[in-house]
This record gives structure tokens, sequence and C-alpha cells, in this order.
């Protein structure tokens, strides 16, 4: 049986919200609309007054300007209602259903280039599939990038197939 891999949450649920926001707004248009005309209240119906000001031969800025907003923001709904939710852990190999999350890989790798040897110290940044390693080198061991890729990659092997970059600087005497 297939297991679903772990997901972060779907594009359209942050979209979801900002629209059940609009709808709210616009419950609340309506109902100042619907207590105005009841006489329930002793003002003007907002909706009334804003219909009023539309109503011109000639069609203004602002209502060619909120065409546009609301077409960019239907297209933008949309999209977001289409795009699959990004995958949150890294696949490992191996017979069993496992997963390994991007910190964990970041943290693997910088301990791995940190035991390498000549370097000081270590940092990593996992961007998608590319494994970026920053280290602090000792002075005179301008040789350790070869090192730091091997311990690396000996390392992160069967966990998670990446691209993996090092970036040495060499420390100050």
């Amino acid at each position: 049986m297939k297991v679903r891999d772990p997901r972060r949450r779907p594009a359209a649920s942050g979209l979801a919200v900002l629209g059940a926001i609009l709808l709210l707004a616009l419950a609340a248009l309506l109902a100042e609309h619907a207590a105005a005309e009841r006489g329930w209240i002793d003002a003007d119906s907002w909706l009334r007054e804003a219909l009023a000001a539309l109503d011109d031969r000639q069609p203004s800025v602002w209502v060619l300007a909120g065409g546009i907003a609301a077409a960019v923001l239907g297209l933008w709904f949309l999209i977001g209602a289409c795009l699959p939710a990004r995958r949150s852990h890294l696949p490992a190999d191996g017979d069993g259903d496992l997963w390994v999350s991007p910190r964990a890989v970041e943290a693997i790798a910088s301990d791995a280039a940190e035991r390498a040897p000549g370097v000081l110290h270590a940092a990593s940044e996992l961007r998608r599939r590319r494994l970026k390693v920053k280290a602090l080198l000792a002075p005179g061991h301008e040789a350790a990038i070869a090192d730091i890729l091997e311990s690396v990659g000996d390392r992160l092997a069967g966990i998670a197939e990446l691209e993996v970059a090092v970036q040495a600087k060499e420390g100050g005497r």
C-alpha cells in the first residue's frame, strides 16, 4: 500500500482565508443595506450610494481599476487552487516509508562538514534539491573542499539525492 508523502498546506488554503474575509465583508455590506432599506437604521444604504456613484455613462478610472483588480485576484485564486501542495520532507532510500525533514538534512550535512579535516565551522542550507554547505577553513587547508564533499556525500548516502555545493573560506590567522 502506497502511503501519501508528507506535504505542506496547499497553496489555496491562504487564498481560501482571504476569500472568506472578502465574503464576510460582502455579507456585512448586504446586512447594512437590508437594515437601511427596512428602516431599522436612520442612515442611507452604502450600497445604494455606491451604485448611484457608478451610474455614469462614461466608465471611470476607478471602475476600470476595480475590474482589473478583480480579474487579477480571480486569476490568482484560480492558479492557487490548481497548484499542488509542495512536499515538506525528502524521501529516504530503502524499503520502508521513511521521510527526512530538510532541517535534519542540513544538520547532518553541517556535522559531516565540520568533521572533515581542516574545517573550523560549517553551516548548510537546503533549497529544493540543492544543498549549499558554507565552511570556514583553518589557515593552510585550501584542499579541504574535496574532503568536505566526500564527507557530506558519504553521510547523506541513502538519505536523499541532492546536488551538493561547497563554499569555503579560509579563516584569519
